[in-house]
């Protein structure tokens, strides 16, 4: 049976299918940097430093060193973020899940036509990988990293399987410090599921306590300050 795909998550893989995965496939047409307004293509420093942050466990960053990330208040992200984050939001939608901690089993909904696993491994290069066998799609995760952490690489991964299901572009790998465009939308994707904007702004309304977030999203500390950030909320 043929899947009916929404026209908005149409047009993602659309532009992820004429990218080639390093840049941002809309960059020559982005209304944001046409307008003059920060675009994270052009600031490639500022991005290695986004990818720092949130790849940080320990985030025992100082109030002075947290304001280099001020400029994550002005982020103005373009038409291919605010496509994942609808993604997220319908996918969320898909399982029903009204409240945090969005739970693991629902990976199972990215593909339809195979099952996916999740192998927890010794990994050093990377947190996490994806395998497309040829029965079932098979998540590595980095065995040492907390639970936490391994929820985000999980959901990480996820925007790579629906990917490779739907676009015709298959993900390079982490090329430089910064990383690839495609990497970006994977994190995006796990911020935007895992903490959801509606959520976040009811539970940090209650407690605008970083690390009560963190345990109540079961997220790690730095990606929930980053989303915070972003939001406006710190």
């Amino acid at each position: 049976m043929t899947q009916v795909i929404p026209r908005q998550e149409d047009e993602l893989w659309s532009y992820v299918s004429k990218g080639d995965g390093a840049i941002c496939p809309m960059y020559s047409e982005c209304q944001v940097r046409q307008q003059g307004a920060w675009c994270l293509s052009d600031h490639q420093a500022e991005v290695a430093w986004a990818n720092r942050l949130l790849d940080d466990d320990e985030f025992a960053l100082s109030s002075r060193e947290l304001r280099k990330f001020d400029f994550l208040e002005h982020l103005k992200c373009g038409k291919p973020f605010e496509l994942v984050e609808m993604l997220a939001k319908q996918y969320l939608k898909k399982t029903k899940v009204d409240q945090p901690p969005v739970p693991i089993d629902i990976i199972s909904l990215a593909d339809d036509n195979r099952p996916i696993e999740v192998d927890w491994l010794p990994l050093k290069a990377y947190r996490g990988a994806i395998w497309r066998l040829r029965d079932r799609w098979e998540i590595q995760v980095r065995s040492g990293d907390t639970p936490a952490r391994q929820r985000f690489t999980i959901f990480h991964e996820i925007f790579h399987v629906l990917a490779h299901c739907r676009a015709s572009l298959v993900f390079k790998k982490r090329g430089n410090e910064g990383g690839s465009f495609n990497e970006l939308l994977a994190d995006h994707f796990a911020l935007s599921i895992l903490m959801p904007a509606r959520w976040v702004k009811e539970k940090w309304a209650r407690c605008e306590d970083v690390n009560q977030m963190a345990e109540i999203f079961e997220v790690p500390k730095s990606t929930m300050w980053f989303r915070l950030k972003t939001m406006g909320l710190v």
